[in-house]
């Protein structure tokens, strides 16, 4: 496929990414998304802020397919960092309704990612001591909290964290969201049930890989039972945690068919825990798309959608990706951050106008001590000199 522009001269409009994309009931202007992030512009007391709104605004008028907003958080234990999204009360829909309405008015489709940090959160910021699957301290946040506890969840406490991401679902639905996805990645809550390396039970949420897959797949199905057709539902994995005794990609051959039957309508890899953060959002040195094997892998257990990140930081690397069938959907965060408009500059022909990441990760404020998230080439998400 191609434009004409100017003096006749041929662009590439990259006709995989272009395409639109089936996700359950919704269907994708294209296959471009913005992966969730916990960028700290929300309020303090985790409403929607002007700040977050023009961010995602901005990339709805940029052309993005598909925006998952948040992280946004299921209850108001364990919350990590001062100005958290929020989904765990009513008082929090009128915001979101407001948010998913402005995104959806440029054509493209509202996600919001819903979260417990788990084990991967602060006492002196939650206030609290911290629950997890198993009484086991986050290697990397014991050392950072001089008052880090951790305790094993009673199955109360199970039952209350299932109860509080259904309730959030259904918010998020009441609200007008057009996707929800259950983040079960990075070595927050639902990953450390999913993990032989942070889950050591020994009841039915603990031991086989069925056990340890079993709260995301009661949440799942509770969702889809209350919201029917309503929204398309998300799982986001760590397909390879990278590290010892952790998952990686084989594993899934067996956890996959459980979310699929339980509902989900597509499945979103990424990859790490905190103690591999390197992974999380990956340096310059691992390289352009370094996780793309394992959305690969993935994929290939997979019969719903597979949405893939980790450096995608071009058009041109995400059309390769969707051109070779390495996933379905691509996420591009930083490449984002830098360039909202960058779908829409590649669209119209002006791939010479896009502002380009320069893969510096300063933008990641929870490894560098920032209040925020900033941009080193965006001056409109700038660090204030």
């Amino acid at each position: 496929m191609t434009h004409e522009k100017g003096n006749n001269a041929k662009i590439n409009s990259y006709e995989h990414a272009f395409q639109p994309c089936e996700i359950g009931p919704v269907t994708l202007a294209n296959r471009i998304a913005f992966p969730a992030w916990q960028l700290n512009y929300a309020n303090t007391d985790g409403t929607v802020s002007e700040k977050l709104m023009k961010f995602y605004t901005d990339l709805a008028r940029g052309g993005c397919g598909l925006i998952f907003t948040g992280a946004a958080v299921v209850t108001s234990d364990g919350i990590p960092f001062d100005r958290v999204m929020r989904v765990d009360s009513d008082r929090f829909i009128p915001g979101l309704s407001h948010l998913f309405s402005a995104i959806k008015e440029f054509g493209s489709k509202a996600a919001i990612q819903l979260v417990h940090y788990g084990r991967q959160s602060s006492t002196a910021v939650s206030g609290d001591v911290l629950m997890a699957p198993s009484a086991i301290p986050c290697p990397v946040m014991s050392q950072y909290d001089p008052e880090y506890k951790v305790r094993e969840m009673t199955a109360e406490d199970i039952s209350h964290l299932k109860d509080s991401f259904v309730a959030a679902a259904k918010r998020a639905a009441e609200a007008g969201v057009d996707v929800v996805e259950v983040h079960a990645c990075h070595g927050y809550m639902l990953n450390e049930f999913l993990s032989p390396y942070s889950n050591k039970r020994t009841d039915n949420y603990g031991g086989s890989p069925e056990n340890r897959a079993r709260l995301i797949v009661e949440i799942i199905r509770e969702i889809r039972e209350e919201l029917g057709g309503q929204v398309a539902v998300c799982l986001r994995i760590s397909g390879h945690e990278f590290v010892e005794g952790g998952l990686v990609p084989e594993d899934f051959r067996e956890l996959l068919p459980l979310f699929e039957e339980a509902g989900i309508d597509m499945i979103n890899v990424a990859a790490g825990v905190y103690q591999s953060m390197e992974r999380i959002v990956p340096p310059k040195s691992l390289g352009l798309t370094p996780h793309a094997d394992i959305a690969a892998t993935i994929k290939s257990f997979s019969s719903v959608p597979v949405c893939a990140v980790g450096s995608i930081l071009s058009l041109a690397a995400a059309e390769a990706m969707l051109a070779n069938g390495t996933a379905d959907l691509t996420a591009m965060g930083r490449a984002q951050m830098a360039d909202p408009f960058m779908v829409k500059k590649a669209a119209e022909g002006n791939d010479e106008e896009i502002r380009k990441c320069i893969h510096c990760n300063s933008c990641t404020f929870w490894t560098t001590g920032d209040p925020e998230v900033y941009c080193a080439v965006n001056p409109d998400y700038g660090k204030p000199v």
